[in-house]
């Protein structure tokens, strides 16, 4: 029996998806440019590197793209149409890169366990980085170099830099940045939750807006205050008529509850133990959303909501918005900072609740 093993679709232990053996098989493909992606983390980070899938299909259009994924962020990928195969970073999976070879592989991760893999897989050329024999960060290109200062020169990557995460790792892959956007497929069955939440709660047929009270599990410091958010929901209240949705993770499960529990206007919480598909089929449901610099905040873009993001310890030149939001900065002298804690908070506090609404209500008035 004719085995091909050189086909994009071969699996081996099992049939493959269109369940034929190879001997005369119509849907036999080869690889074409074999590309691995190394970008494990942070789920916010994953998904706005998506953008970068369109720029790859240009330069190499008959190519196999493979994304190597921690586990938690697996879910951002699973429907992209560009990417053939989605590697876990796990025991299980990371002896195939002792055999498998590439023809392109990119790193766009810093952590030592992805530039360690990326150095040592077998691939004719590399983009981005890796680990030099001094154990420390290196880069495989020059283009890649940019990128690298903006790790190591907090001057430029706080207050000169002016590329966006995408110009800047189209920059490491050579190719040219054309305003791609993010992609991200949420299927219908994602969806049902936020649906069934829709029609329990008879929400009446206007612009829904979504208040992400989050920031990340990594720094706390890109939260608003929980004061504002309810000052900011008496503007809406009162000046706008629109549906009011506070949305978040576990750790807002409090802070939801209390502003609830203290608002005197019909505002609807979605609750804190939503998966990640779910949520973002809360998202998806939304006219416009307000975060803080949060993976909430890339799942908006990704669905291509309007957005007010807030900024205070993080760099918003970095963040692309697509013409679909606005990126609402404190600008204080400390900041941006990027620390984990801090005492004042006074990034955060500086961006008002007045100057919120107002913003949100020009969004909202530009659509009509």
């Amino acid at each position: 029996m004719e085995i091909k093993n050189n086909c994009r679709f071969f699996i081996g232990d099992k049939p493959c998806k269109f369940k034929r053996t190879c001997e005369n098989c119509p849907y036999f493909k080869e690889f074409g440019v074999k590309i691995l992606i190394i970008k494990c983390g942070a789920m916010g980070d994953v998904l706005r590197t998506t953008s970068l899938l369109t720029g790859l299909k240009r330069k190499y259009p008959n190519s196999h793209i493979s994304w190597l994924v921690d586990p938690e962020s697996k879910e951002l990928l699973i429907n992209n149409p560009y990417i053939d195969r989605i590697i876990i970073y796990d025991l299980e999976e990371i002896p195939r890169f002792l055999i498998e070879e590439y023809d392109v592989l990119i790193c766009l991760d810093k952590e030592l366990k992805s530039i360690v893999l990326a150095t040592k897989i077998n691939a004719k050329e590399k983009f981005g980085f890796g680990i030099n024999q001094y154990g420390n960060l290196t880069i495989f290109n020059e283009a890649s170099k940019y990128a690298f200062r903006l790790g190591i020169d907090d001057d430029l990557k706080f207050f000169k830099n002016r590329k966006t995460y995408q110009e800047t790792i189209y920059e490491i892959c050579e190719i040219e940045y054309e305003n791609d956007d993010y992609i991200f497929i949420l299927k219908e069955e994602n969806k049902k939750k936020a649906k069934d939440f829709f029609t329990k709660n008879e929400i009446p047929p206007k612009k829904c807006i979504g208040l992400n009270t989050g920031a990340g599990t990594k720094f706390e410091t890109k939260r608003w205050l929980k004061e504002n958010f309810l000052s900011l929901i008496k503007l809406l209240g009162e000046n706008l008529d629109v549906n009011i949705f506070l949305l978040g993770g576990e750790k807002e499960k409090e802070i939801n509850n209390w502003i609830k529990e203290n608002c005197n206007y019909n505002i609807y919480n979605t609750g804190t133990n939503n998966s990640l598909l779910e949520f973002a089929g809360y998202i998806s449901l939304m006219d416009l959303v307000l975060s803080s610099d949060s993976l909430a905040m890339h799942l908006a873009i990704a669905l291509k909501k309007k957005v007010i993001a807030l900024f205070g310890p993080t760099c918003p030149q970095e963040i692309e918005l697509y013409s679909r939001g606005i990126k609402l900065y404190a600008g204080v002298e400390c900041s941006p900072c990027y620390k984990k804690f801090c005492e004042d908070l006074k990034c955060m506090k500086k961006i008002s609740p007045e100057e919120v609404f107002n913003e949100i209500r020009k969004l909202l008035e530009n659509e009509k």
